[in-house]
């Protein structure tokens, strides 16, 4: 009961922070274009999933939801607290059970598992990266440009020891 009175009131804490600022804002999702106009809008400061955010749009801040924060473009924090973050490119931070990153990352994914298209740290039971990420911690590794293609526990990127 504690864990969600706290996100409550982080949530609140963030909403106020996000309004008091001149230029950011924040808006709820509920589904694809749902509110009508999220589909393809940006925002600076928070964008709530209750229980889902999908936009083509761009989030600079968070995005928090239950199940799904899928915002095309983030430089942002991504959390899904029982589900999925998604982006084409992110740079920042994800955490959830399942994060993907598809083109780009440039920050750090945590949750059970990471896929990442280029770049990035990685910390999961499964990580994969089709060209590169710079650093993985997990039980499985594939890093398919980085210094091993696959490793148990810990892989590196191609440029690390050089």
């Amino acid at each position: 009961m504690k864990f969600g009175k706290s996100m409550l009131l982080a949530a609140f804490l963030a909403v106020g922070g996000a309004v008091a600022a001149d230029e950011a804002k924040a808006d709820i999702g509920v589904w694809t274009n749902v509110p009508a106009g999220i589909e393809n809008k940006s925002i600076t400061g928070v964008r709530f999933g209750l229980p889902c955010s999908i936009s083509n749009g761009t989030v600079k801040g968070a995005e928090l939801s239950i199940f799904f924060s899928g915002t095309r473009n983030a430089e942002a924090f991504k959390f899904a607290w029982i589900g999925a973050t998604w982006a084409e490119t992110l740079k920042g931070g994800a955490l959830a059970c399942v994060n993907i990153a598809e083109e780009r990352l440039a920050g750090i994914q945590v949750g059970a598992v990471n896929l990442s298209g280029k770049g990035g740290f990685q910390l999961g039971f499964f990580n994969n990266c089709d060209d590169d990420a710079k650093f993985q911690l997990g039980l499985i590794n594939i890093n398919k440009n980085g210094w091993l293609p696959f490793m148990v526990f810990v892989n590196f990127g191609s440029d690390t020891f050089k």
